[in-house]
């Protein structure tokens, strides 16, 4: 009994959901119009003597020219290229020619229609036959005008957005999603290049695949395309054209590298443009202004958005490493860093990064006081400590110090020759002048 009840269940399930998919006009036409229509057929022909079947004939005929025309005038989006051509010669002819004809006495479509006619001498015959063509011809015109209007046209727009969308878009999807899996978050903290990170060669290797395969270079030349020929492309499309650009800015060295960035920043803008509150590419526009040099507006795009309450923690030790080589904002860049590194109390890049702005101050004191040294100076403290500390997790990034910090003379070289920070360097590593 339960098992006939579920069946039950699910059959009216079914007829509902076809039900609801009835449109309107189409249960009018089937319970109304339908046996409205038999009804008069019947009564006309055995009133007027004539044939029910040319009846039939010409209301018909009549009925599907109606929707003919109105399928033509209510031509929609695509259409407008093909079907709007037919539409407006066939509005501007039928205009003229039935002028033309009604000047005739009728002409062509009088003679359509008296063949439908068994008399043609019969002025009621003929008047009962224009009267029926008038009104399916309105009806059949009416029903596909509101049909397409209402149900057609919207599912038709539908179809050709999925019609339309890129090739490639599903696998590009799926690259962006794998690089933001696994792509560290600091990755863009002083990195340049994919190499420069912790990555094991394996994940470089597959986060390359899906960046470059053929569906996502398929994918971005379309969109290149699509953009130089003005067609307008979707949010979800330039989200990921601007995404997979700027993730093979980190897999292109020297001179690509650049390339990539200005290509990066191109659709960053484009995506920003669509949604300029979108804290992600915020983030990813700043990280490449400072890849093309431009630290002062990235720092002007980071400090708007840390403001903002949907800011993500990680633009506190973004601004951290900008400003720690803005001598004027070495207070503000440690101000950053201490907030990022209050909520990751363990990063080791912001440790890094402090140590570099403190390691700035001191050269700084030094400069104005003419010493060669301080021991008793509190930056001078500070920045050893957390060089010390950021060193005991990281031993390896001693070379980037004497490499970076020292030899490019960038603010922090006043530390070479002190006899602690020396200390912290390894024996086969020089810092000697």
């Amino acid at each position: 009994m339960a098992e006939k009840k579920k069946r039950f269940s699910n059959l009216w399930f079914q007829i509902m959901s076809v039900w609801k998919s009835i449109s309107k006009t189409s249960l009018f036409l089937a319970f109304v119009v339908a046996p409205a229509s038999a009804w008069w057929w019947c009564f006309a022909a055995r009133t007027s003597k004539m044939g029910a079947y040319l009846l039939v004939a010409v209301s018909l005929a009549c009925f599907m020219v109606g929707t003919i025309v109105g399928f033509v005038v209510t031509s929609y989006g695509e259409e407008a290229g093909t079907i709007g051509k037919v539409r407006d010669w066939l509005i501007g002819g039928i205009t003229a020619l039935t002028a033309v004809q009604a000047g005739q006495g009728g002409g062509v479509f009088k003679k359509f229609l008296l063949k439908f006619t068994p008399d043609e001498n019969d002025p009621n015959q003929f008047g009962l036959v224009l009267s029926m063509a008038i009104v399916y011809f309105s009806l059949g015109f009416l029903f596909m005008f509101r049909w397409r209007e209402l149900t057609w046209n919207v599912q038709l727009a539908k179809a050709r957005a999925e019609r339309g969308s890129l090739d490639g878009s599903r696998q590009t999807t799926v690259a962006v999603q794998k690089l933001l899996v696994q792509l560290p978050p600091d990755i863009l903290t002083g990195v340049q290049d994919i190499s420069q990170t912790d990555v094991s060669d394996k994940e470089k290797e597959e986060l390359r695949s899906a960046l470059y395969q053929d569906d996502v270079n398929t994918f971005l030349k379309q969109a290149d395309e699509a953009s130089k020929s003005g067609l307008v492309l979707g949010w979800e499309d330039i989200y990921k054209v601007a995404n997979i650009h700027y993730y093979r800015a980190y897999f292109e060295t020297q001179d690509q590298h650049i390339v990539q960035v200005k290509k990066a920043l191109q659709w960053i803008s484009r995506a920003l443009a669509f949604n300029p509150l979108h804290a992600d590419l915020t983030m990813k526009y700043a990280d490449m202004l400072g890849d093309d040099g431009q630290k002062s507006a990235a720092v002007a795009v980071l400090e708007n958005l840390v403001v903002r309450p949907e800011s993500p923690a990680v633009a506190f030790q973004w601004l951290g490493y900008y400003l720690r080589s803005v001598p004027s904002r070495l207070d503000d860049s440690i101000r950053y860093s201490d907030k990022f590194l209050a909520l990751f109390l363990e990063d080791n890049d912001t440790k890094f990064n402090l140590a570099y702005a403190y390691g700035a101050k001191y050269c700084q004191e030094l400069k104005k006081s003419g010493k060669t040294n301080d021991l008793n100076s509190s930056n001078r403290k500070q920045a050893l400590d957390l060089l010390r500390q950021a060193l005991a997790e990281d031993p390896k990034f001693m070379e980037k110090v004497a490499d970076k910090w020292i030899k490019e003379k960038k603010g922090f070289e006043c530390m070479r020759g002190d006899p602690e920070f020396d200390k912290l360097a390894p024996p086969d590593l020089s810092l000697q002048k």
